[in-house]
């Protein structure tokens, strides 16, 4: 085998690979006209274009109505919760297993509630701090802070 087969050898392939292309477009195109031929046989072509305009500008309402749906989910969806961190503790020294916690719930404004609960072995208690634009008007513990942190680093 010499350089001129391995030439004529890459040539074929490539004028396959071209021939391959060229019968996938053709069916392509004769799988469109078929369409066309098909709506024309049952109507004058004229009618058949002014159909296809209408359902197009009937498509295109449509589709501005969908995309005016799309905005208005999007703006609720911004004062839905969105973010979340979450801080487990041991509250004290005697009670184990870190079953206290901060968690924070915050839209995409920053806006929400740090929830913490302090577990003891009688009690457990249950604060919740309003927060808006990721601060809060209430001191926050440590925790708090932490959990604050941890959701307005990242959403859901």
């Amino acid at each position: 085998m010499g350089i001129p087969f391995l030439a004529w050898l890459v040539t074929c392939f490539i004028l396959l690979a071209w021939l391959v292309f060229l019968t996938m477009s053709v069916r392509g195109l004769q799988r469109r006209h078929r369409v066309v031929s098909e709506a024309a046989r049952r109507e004058n072509l004229s009618d058949t274009i002014l159909r296809f305009a209408e359902d197009v500008q009937s498509l295109q309402g449509r589709l501005e109505g969908l995309e005016s749906a799309q905005r208005e989910m999007a703006d609720c969806l911004r004062s839905t919760i969105q973010k979340v961190g979450l801080v487990r503790f041991d509250a004290f020294e005697d009670v184990g297993g870190k079953l206290s916690f901060a968690v924070a719930f915050l839209d995409d404004h920053g806006d929400g509630v740090v929830v913490s609960s302090i577990n003891g072995r009688r009690e457990t208690r249950i604060y919740a701090k309003p927060i808006r634009k990721g601060e809060s008007i209430y001191a926050l513990s440590a925790e708090e802070r932490g959990a604050l942190a941890r959701a307005m680093s990242r959403g859901v």
